[in-house]
Formats: structure tokens, C-alpha cells, sequence
């Protein structure tokens, strides 16, 4: 009997594995050796000319990342390697997932004419391939979801929130957080730049979305559950800065990777872990912005609206949170960067400053006001190429053909994920003039360079720069961020100078988007 049941144990077991294995070769060889050769015959599709199972062209960003480039750099490369007209999509392999990326301005623009159609935003929630991360994180936000009229609804709303009318009213709060930031790093006299103009925009987010008095009311400290089993307890601020690294860390999982159920069911470690963390995260949350009496918090104007969910607003914020803060930051840090590598782009960008009276020593508070910002146009052509140069993202969040459809004559089966190309397009040099050159006078149309552009046949368009997407679910929040950003650059320019290590300013393939290996020191004084 005993060996009976041993035996029909090993076949069991047996029978596991070969299941095991066979959809190991499905998932890891077959699916991604088919849709190479899927797209492979189509010649405006570019394939990676290297296939490295699980890795796919994972591949090409740690070798970027082994020849101290960004991972990223290989996508500007590959772009400036196209003749004109020659690539419309590129088919990718992130790890075992394929993807279409959308390359040509033609091919963004039949994008853009099928949505919410035939195409739509992602159905993330659903889709256990693509539910990592901060997308994970922030299950049930409108970003997650396709283009139903709730959806929509929601959007709106933020969008008008965020607004530039609105995002200028938080001027003040920016400026009073950015001294705090300041005094700091002065006090330490070095810093790590990406680090602390995380923090510098966190503040300002939690401030302008749970209330002004947040602090009020985050006393209060927070269990935290590490891998070991044992807890710590953190502060509202250092609990979600602990939870989004280990959501990051459980995204690149090998496990999350290939077994997407996992990643889904939360029943196991690191996955349940993370789970039970974020469950506590968010009902600290509830707690602290039911607590708020500021009424011109994004939690108390949303709510006024009667039109959706406490859930659905906490859950929307936490979006607004989590991917407002750190791409602004990064983005910022290369804003920085790019005016010590071109000091004759800094200099312009003072001298126009100074004529407005933001000045070295100056009354911060009265010179940096909206009406000053708006007077400066080579201030917000500043911001706009360091956007261009080296976006936040290398590419949008994740769209989905719904039906089967065409785009540039490529065939895309229903359900099919899609994703806009930022860095590659934002850097191509059939579009733009000497594209490696931090260069504001390229977005002033009565410039001498622009005019040198246009001589050459480098006339970008509306689809030249991706930064913050395309079509009627881009970045809701370009408006907040792109102010914040000229804001940051008319403070910290005049209260503080800074220094850029040599070996940094002599990378030429240096970048300090999401993921970045980079994270410079500056010396601050």
C-alpha cells in the first residue's frame, strides 16, 4: 500500500513537472519565437536582431548598463539608425511579454484615430502581465482602466484640478518646501540630487493632495512587514518610500515574470507581503485625509464633485502620487545636469531670470510669482528640451487593441499591448537638429537655430515630442508638473550653486530617467 502511493506520488510529481516544463517552453521559446517571426516579414517593423530567452530585449538595456550608458540609450541609438520613413512599429520582448512599440509620427497618429475604438488604454487590473509595480499599486485608478464614461469622468476631473489655474495657486507651497529642501542640503554640502528632489516633490504632492495640515495629522507611525517576518513601524513618508522599493523589487521578480498568477493571487511571499503592506498603507490614508479641513486639497475638491467613491478618489490620488513625484524629480536632476554640461544655455536662462528681478538674494517668495514665470519664454523652452533629452519614461503606459486592426498596413491581433516610444522619437535626428545638444532655442520658432532647423529639413512636430504621451489619455498632469519644474529652476538657480562631478559631465550617454543606474552627488553651497 505504502508503495503504492509512493509511486503514484512520483507520477504525480512527474506529471507536475512535464506541465511545468511545457509551459515554461510555451511561455519562454514558443510565444516569443512566434511573434518575432509574426512581425519579423513586415519591413516597417524594426525586430531586435538578437533573441535571449526570458530576457528578450531586456538584453540590449544591461548592455547599456555594463558600458555606463542608461539603459535606455540604446533606443535614441536605434532610433537615429532608421532611414526616413523606413520604421513605423517595433516589436519588443520586456523579459517574455510582447509588445508593439509605436515609433512613426504616422503610426501614433492611426494610434491616436482608433481610441477609444479598436484601441484603448490597457485593461491593467486584468492583465497580470502588465499589473506590476506602481500600476499594482494603484489597483482600480483611472490610469488602469479602459476608456468607460467612469473612466473618463475621473479623469476630467483631475485634469482640471491639475490644470494650470489651479497648479498655480501651490506656487507658494512649492517655494516654502524648496527652502526646506535647500537649508538641508546646505547644511550637508553635498547631495544626492535625485534623492532629495524626490522628497522636495513628495512633500508637495502630499501637501496639495491630502491638505496643507496633513502634518497635522501623521503622528501616528505604521507597522511595516519585511521578508524576514519581523515589522518595523515608519511614519506615513518612509512606510510608502519602503513599499514602492519592494513593489519595484517584486515587479523585476523573476517568479512575477514568469508565473503572472503569483503577481495575481497575493498567497505567497514576496507578493502577499507586499500586499498586507499596501492594504495597511491605504487605510492610513483614509484615516489622515478624512482628517484634513484644508478645502482646496485635490481629496476635498474631488469630493465636493458627489460624483465618485471614497475608494475611487484615494485610489486616484495614490496614482497622482506615485507617478507625479519621481518623474518630476528625475527630470529636474537632468534640467541640472544639462545646464552645467552647456553653460552658455545657463547663462541665457539667468540673464532672462535676472530681468524679471529672480536674482541671487532675492526675495524668493515676491520675485517667483506666475505672472514672472510666464514672462520667461527661454525658462519654459529650458524645461521643454531637458523633457525632450532624457524623459521621466521611455515609453507610455500600456495600451491594448480591443479588435483585430491595422496600423501602417501591420497586422495587430485583438489584444495585442501596445506602448508609445518616448526616448527614441524625442531624440531622433531626422527630426531634430543636432539632437544630443541641449539646445532651448530649437522650441523658439523666431530663433536663429530653429531657423537653421527648418534649413536643414529638421522641422519637428506636435508627434516629435512624447514626453507626456498623445491622444485623449495623455498625462493628466503635465500642466502641474512642467510649472513645478519652472519654479524649481528659478529657485534653486539663484539660492544655491552647484557642482557636477567631471565624470559625470563627460558622459555623453548619461541619463537620469525611472530605473536610471545614475544617481549623481552634487556639491551644494
Amino acid at each position: 500500500m505504502i508503495d503504492l502511493l509512493f509511486w503514484q506520488l512520483v507520477k504525480l510529481i512527474a506529471y507536475f513537472m512535464g506541465c511545468l516544463l511545457i509551459y515554461l517552453l510555451y511561455k519562454v521559446i514558443y510565444v516569443p519565437i512566434k511573434f518575432r517571426r509574426f512581425y519579423g516579414k513586415y519591413k516597417n517593423v524594426f525586430v531586435s536582431s538578437k533573441f535571449i530567452p526570458v530576457l528578450g530585449d531586456i538584453y540590449y538595456y544591461l548592455q547599456d548598463i555594463q558600458s555606463n550608458r542608461v539603459f535606455y540609450d540604446h533606443n535614441k541609438r536605434q532610433q537615429q539608425s532608421f532611414k526616413p520613413n523606413e520604421i513605423d512599429l517595433r516589436a519588443d520582448l520586456l523579459g517574455t511579454d510582447p509588445m508593439i512599440g509605436v515609433v512613426s509620427h504616422k503610426a501614433l497618429k492611426e494610434v491616436i484615430s482608433q481610441i477609444p475604438g479598436k484601441i484603448d488604454r490597457a485593461d491593467i487590473d486584468n492583465t497580470p502581465c502588465l499589473r506590476r509595480a506602481i500600476l499594482k499599486m494603484c489597483e482600480g485608478c483611472f490610469v488602469n482602466s479602459p476608456s468607460t464614461k467612469k473612466t473618463i469622468e475621473r479623469r476630467k476631473s483631475l485634469t482640471k484640478i491639475l490644470g494650470l489655474n489651479h497648479s498655480s495657486k501651490n506656487i507658494p507651497l512649492m517655494l516654502k518646501n524648496a527652502d526646506i529642501i535647500l537649508q538641508d542640503m546646505k547644511t550637508k554640502g553635498e547631495a544626492k540630487m535625485q534623492d532629495q528632489m524626490a522628497l522636495l516633490t513628495n512633500r508637495i504632492l502630499v501637501s496639495f493632495l491630502f491638505g496643507r495640515d496633513y502634518e497635522e495629522h501623521m503622528s501616528e507611525s505604521y507597522e511595516y512587514l519585511y521578508k524576514d517576518g519581523t515589522t518595523k513601524k515608519f511614519d506615513l513618508c518612509s512606510f510608502f518610500a519602503n513599499l514602492a522599493v519592494d513593489m519595484s523589487d517584486e515587479s523585476g521578480n523573476l517568479f512575477t515574470i514568469l508565473f503572472p498568477l503569483l503577481n495575481v493571487s497575493n498567497i505567497i511571499n514576496p507578493w502577499k507581503r507586499n500586499h498586507l503592506n499596501k492594504l495597511t498603507l491605504y487605510e492610513a490614508l483614509r484615516k489622515i485625509v478624512k482628517k484634513s479641513q484644508d478645502e482646496d486639497s485635490f481629496w476635498n475638491q474631488v469630493r465636493k464633485l458627489n460624483e465618485f467613491t471614497e475608494d475611487e478618489i484615494l485610489v486616484d490620488l495614490m496614482i497622482l502620487l506615485t507617478a507625479g513625484s519621481e518623474t518630476t524629480a528625475d527630470n529636474f536632476v537632468a534640467l541640472l545636469y544639462y545646464l552645467k554640461k552647456f553653460p552658455e544655455a545657463k547663462e541665457k536662462l539667468m540673464k532672462e531670470l535676472a530681468q524679471v528681478g529672480i536674482v541671487p538674494g532675492c526675495d524668493f517668495n515676491k520675485a517667483i510669482t506666475m505672472e514672472n514665470i510666464q514672462a520667461c519664454d527661454y525658462l519654459s523652452n529650458a524645461v521643454k528640451e531637458s523633457l525632450r533629452m532624457d524623459s521621466p519614461l521611455n515609453f507610455t503606459v500600456f495600451y491594448q487593441a480591443y479588435k483585430d486592426t491595422e496600423i501602417c498596413g501591420v497586422s495587430i491581433p485583438k489584444g495585442t499591448i501596445l506602448k508609445q516610444e518616448i526616448a527614441g522619437p524625442n531624440n531622433d535626428d531626422k527630426d531634430w537638429l543636432d539632437p544630443d545638444t541641449f539646445e532651448p532655442d530649437r522650441h523658439n520658432t523666431e530663433s536663429e537655430f530653429f531657423k537653421k532647423s527648418k534649413e536643414q529639413g529638421k522641422i519637428q512636430n506636435v508627434f516629435s515630442r512624447r514626453t507626456f504621451g498623445h491622444g485623449p489619455r495623455m498625462c493628466p498632469g503635465m500642466s502641474f508638473a512642467t510649472l513645478e519644474m519652472k519654479v524649481f529652476a528659478a529657485f534653486f538657480l539663484t539660492q544655491m550653486d552647484y557642482e557636477v562631478s567631471k565624470e559625470d559631465l563627460e558622459n555623453d550617454h548619461i541619463g537620469f530617467g525611472i530605473g536610471s543606474q545614475f544617481s549623481p552627488k552634487f556639491k551644494i553651497t
